[in-house]
């Protein structure tokens, strides 16, 4: 089960007329050919009914940018450095996006910020720039990033030094909408070299007593006892597929503090309303986290656990997730963790760890997915594309997937072979769906894996370092 992001568009303004290079698309635009090179827009924000401040600082001459909000639970940073294109959450902890489509709409930004000739690598699919005839001013953006499109507009532009800027910019997208207004501009001659790049991890978790502890059966996807706040133990799902994510009732129990309004996608077609929360500390076994953002979210009737947690406590701990045994550890160090298997390297599609991989020989890239009761759920772009139903004489089904935004058709068959990375697993169960939005729509990713096939395996998954070990377990 992931929590993912998604779209509302609206169309453009009527005189706007549509340019295909972003090379001659600027929402900074200078006044001379003297203009400073570095600008900082001071920013109010309102971002999913949160209000808070901003700033983006901009690199003209290379096009390395920062955006951030400092809102609550809802906080982000995001950036570019001239390498990495990154975020980081609420608590600061970064992340480096490798999906193709997760990294193109930072370059994007960074390519409207500072206009430049050479290529911008800017995801699988062109993004859409409106621009109006009289002035030239940028008026909209649509970006398609993986299974969703995401509008960004600019509104109320006036000259401030020697550039023209916008009053406004807004942003609307499955998630639900930010909306920023520009307070001050400013030209510093010189910013620190560090403004650019990831910020460090944030010293805001920590080990306490032994390493581990066992998996609440009898549940097919691994659940772990989570106290919030203090209070207590809560059955949470253990997703690498997810972020912190708690349920009304269970934030209600913890005293959390809920507010702002917004959305979620995930399997499914439809959103899911969401609110967001803030807890003083968050302790999964002998794991102790401080000051984490949650996504308050209703999980339904059927959900037999009272949250999520995934990617903030994966980001600070390395995990052994022993199937078998239904025991798990936490370690500061993944190299804690000494033992055989096959080590595969990953990066980040937004939160989740993304594989290069192939079903029978086709390649494509893979999501990894503790949270999904699935084996192989193929996504219907790669179905598609290379008619796996017509190949694999796939058994037609009903709605075999359910999750967030509702339930999605497939159909079964059976892989020969499933690579992930140097890792090949013979005699693979496949879910060929035939969604048109959702997840299992999302045209960048062949396939999603979950415990099915991942349980045949003890993992150790290191976020920090970037892999995934599967070990074979002893008999």
């Amino acid at each position: 089960m992931a929590v993912t992001a998604a779209l509302v568009l609206h169309a453009p303004p009527s005189h706007a007329s549509a340019v295909p290079e972003l090379s001659r698309a600027s929402v900074i635009r200078a006044r001379g050919p003297n203009a400073a090179r570095y600008v900082r827009l001071r920013l109010d924000v309102t971002a999913y009914g949160i209000p808070g401040r901003g700033e983006i600082v901009v690199d003209r001459a290379s096009g390395s940018f920062v955006r951030r909000f400092d809102a609550g639970p809802v906080s982000e940073r995001e950036g570019w450095d001239g390498t990495h294109a990154w975020r980081a959450d609420a608590t600061g902890m970064p992340r480096l996006q490798g999906n193709v489509d997760e990294r193109g709409t930072i370059l994007v930004w960074s390519h409207l910020l500072a206009p430049r000739a050479q290529p911008c690598g800017c995801g699988s699919r062109t993004p859409e720039i409106a621009v109006d005839s009289a002035t030239a001013n940028v008026t909209a953006v649509v970006q398609h990033v993986g299974q969703t499109t995401e509008r960004t507009t600019f509104a109320g532009y006036r000259a401030v030094r020697e550039f023209v800027v916008p009053s406004t910019i807004a942003d609307t997208s499955d998630s639900g909408t930010w909306e920023a207004r520009v307070r001050s501009v400013e030209t510093p001659a010189a910013v620190a070299a560090s403004t650019f790049a990831p910020p460090a991890p944030p010293h805001d978790f920590a080990l306490t007593g032994t390493l581990g502890g066992r998996l609440m059966s009898p549940f097919a996807v691994p659940v772990v006892a989570v106290s919030v706040n203090g209070g207590e133990p809560m059955r949470f799902l253990l997703d690498t597929g997810g972020q912190n994510v708690i349920t009304p009732d269970a934030a209600r129990r913890a005293g959390l503090q809920v507010v702002g309004n917004g959305a979620v996608g995930g399997a499914g077609a439809g959103l899911a309303g969401v609110r967001y929360a803030t807890a003083r500390s968050v302790a999964v076994g002998p794991a102790i986290m401080r000051d984490q953002p949650f996504v308050v979210l209703d999980l339904g009737k059927a959900a037999p656990f009272d949250g999520i947690v995934g990617y903030e406590l994966l980001a600070r701990f390395a995990l052994n997730l022993d199937f078998e045994h239904e025991r798990y550890e936490l370690a500061t160090d993944g190299r804690a963790f000494a033992g055989a298997g096959v080590e595969v390297p990953f990066v980040f599609d937004d939160r989740q760890p993304q594989i290069d991989g192939a079903l029978d020989g086709v390649p494509g890239v893979m999501t990894i997915d503790t949270g999904s009761e699935s084996g192989v759920d193929v996504n219907a772009p790669f179905v598609l594309a290379h008619d796996l139903r017509t190949h694999y004489h796939a058994v037609t089904s009903d709605f075999p997937i359910a999750g967030v935004g509702g339930p999605v058709r497939a159909y079964f068959a059976r892989g020969e072979e499933l690579r992930l990375g140097a890792l090949r697993i013979a005699d693979v169960p496949l879910l060929l769906t035939d969604a048109l939005a959702g997840a299992e729509a999302n045209p960048t990713i062949a396939a999603n894996i979950g415990v099915r096939v991942l349980r045949r395996y003890t993992l150790v998954v290191d976020y920090p370092r970037g892999v995934i070990r599967f070990e074979t377990p002893s008999r």
